[in-house]
């Protein structure tokens, strides 16, 4: 009579486990759960140490070029340090060379200003997509507003109140790149290694270990990998968010893997001594 009734187990119409792990996968999309991240890697620690140390009213310079074929991986890097500038009471300025990036951009900056009592044009400032990202940078390091000259408002730049003190590179505390494409080569190239620009980055997964080099040089001073790396920044700021349910979802779905593999394998023996 037992046998009968465990085997039925494994008779279950298998569009419920398709449902069941439907709801795993987005209950912690909805709301973060923030299961216990007890494992930082250090290249992520460095980019929150560094960024932690600055003092407050430093300049630091965010470059985001990641388009919406990256941004699940991308964007939680890039909200999770521009929330820890703020939080550091440091001035942010962007800037793109992806014109995909410009509606993420300003996604970004449409919350999480709020959420800090950030002002634009006091405390942070948006300038326009660039398209020659190696003339851009070569022109900033003699003078910043000979390239931008005005804001993303048009307004000018030179009179704008988080921009009082910038004329060049001398005056930028890091450089944050958090790209899909080589534009972090870029940075640390023409920028980071020919003006002592300190540099951090952000890039998918995927790309993570090719920067490797550059990180054991010192050229980078830290990095953040994909979504993993998104999440442990997330933790170490204490603001979990998109990078935390997505790991939270990529958990639970392992977890209901397992427990399936485990339930099914203790039925079968059951089933074979009975």
């Amino acid at each position: 009579m037992l046998k009968e009734k465990l085997q039925k187990f494994f008779k279950i119409d298998r569009r419920w486990i398709f449902l069941l792990l439907a709801v795993v996968l987005f209950a912690p999309i909805i709301k973060p759960i923030g299961l216990p991240n007890k494992t930082i890697s250090r290249d992520v620690q460095h980019a929150f140490d560094y960024i932690d140390k600055l003092p407050a009213g430093s300049f630091v310079l965010f470059s985001l070029d990641y388009d919406p074929a990256t941004r699940p991986e991308l964007h939680p890097q890039a909200v999770a340090m521009v929330r820890h500038a703020f939080k550091k009471n440091l001035r942010v300025g962007v800037v793109t060379y992806i014109a995909g990036s410009t509606g993420l951009i300003g996604q970004i900056f449409a919350t999480v200003p709020a959420e800090y009592k950030k002002v634009n044009g006091s405390d942070y400032v948006i300038f326009p997509y660039m398209a020659n990202a190696v003339a851009v940078m070569t022109q900033m390091a003699s003078d910043f507003y000979g390239i931008y000259d005005k804001d993303q408002d048009g307004r000018d730049a030179r009179t704008l109140p988080v921009m009082q003190g910038i004329k060049n590179y001398k005056n930028i505390a890091m450089i944050v790149s958090i790209t899909g494409t080589s534009m972090l080569d870029y940075w640390v190239a023409y920028v980071g290694d020919k003006f002592s620009v300190p540099v951090v980055g952000g890039v998918t997964a995927i790309s993570q270990p090719g920067y490797g080099p550059y990180l054991q040089t010192g050229q980078l001073k830290g990095l953040i990998g994909g979504m993993k790396g998104a999440a442990e920044y997330e933790s170490l700021i204490k603001e979990p968010g998109k990078g935390t349910s997505g790991i939270d979802s990529l958990n639970l779905a392992h977890l209901l893997v397992l427990a399936l593999i485990l339930t099914s394998n203790i039925i079968l023996l059951i089933i074979k001594y009975l």
